[in-house]
């Protein structure tokens, strides 16, 4: 039987496809060991570049807890806010009452003066007899204008008199001095009226000194 020799820079014919070696190579498998050192190599590669490791060191702060804080911070200086503003209203209106009264009652002291005028007046009226004579007639009408005249005065500044007789008795508006038996009045009214009372701004500035009504049905006659 004779050999065919081959030369060396001949191909051997192929009767089959090779095998892939890389294809077929069988798969390396990864060990525990392994994912422990690529953790080690991520955990290292990441400080690196300067991220944060997943452990937090203490007395870290979040960003949500943050804002929390400013949240309840920004509160806290609004309530303050609105409780200075609410103070400074309040001290403004004050301050404007207290201004509005100064001004209604800064002449309280010279008001009551004046009274003893008017009453000197009223006296000097009830004094002059009545008398058809000129010359008693023109003082008596000058001592009646004097009168009207600081009556008026008083009463554009808020000074006016109280209406007394033959009103109810009103403890804040009257000083009994004396009772007056009288049978056709019911009980507690005034019925005579001894010194003229006044007001200032509606405020008592002087009671009225008057006389009351004792009434019939208290002295038991029949």
């Amino acid at each position: 039987m004779s050999r065919k020799t081959v030369d060396a820079g001949e191909e051997t014919p192929r009767t089959g496809q090779e095998p892939d070696v890389e294809n077929n190579a069988p798969e390396e498998s990864v060990t525990v060991e392994d994912n422990d050192a690529l953790d080690d190599a991520t955990t290292m590669e990441g400080e690196e570049f300067g991220e944060e490791p997943e452990e937090k060191s203490e007395g870290y702060i979040s960003p949500m807890e943050l804002l929390i804080q400013a949240q309840a911070k920004a509160e806290e200086y609004r309530n303050d806010y609105l409780r200075a503003l609410a103070d400074m209203k309040n001290l403004r209106q004050r301050t404007e009452r207290e201004i509005q009264q100064a001004r209604q009652f800064a002449i309280e002291a010279f008001a009551k003066d004046l009274l003893q005028v008017a009453d000197n007046l009223e006296r000097a009226l009830s004094a002059i007899p009545a008398s058809d004579d000129p010359v008693s007639v023109a003082v008596t009408d000058g001592v009646r204008m004097v009168a009207s005249g600081l009556e008026n005065t008083l009463k554009k500044h808020g000074v006016t008199r109280i209406q007394a007789m033959n009103a109810p008795f009103d403890p804040n508006l009257h000083q009994a001095v004396m009772q007056v038996e009288d049978p056709t009045v019911e009980p507690d009214r005034v019925v005579r009226e001894l010194q003229s009372g006044y007001l200032l701004n509606q405020r008592l500035l002087r009671p009225s000194m008057v006389g009351i009504s004792q009434g019939g049905s208290r002295n038991g006659n029949s």
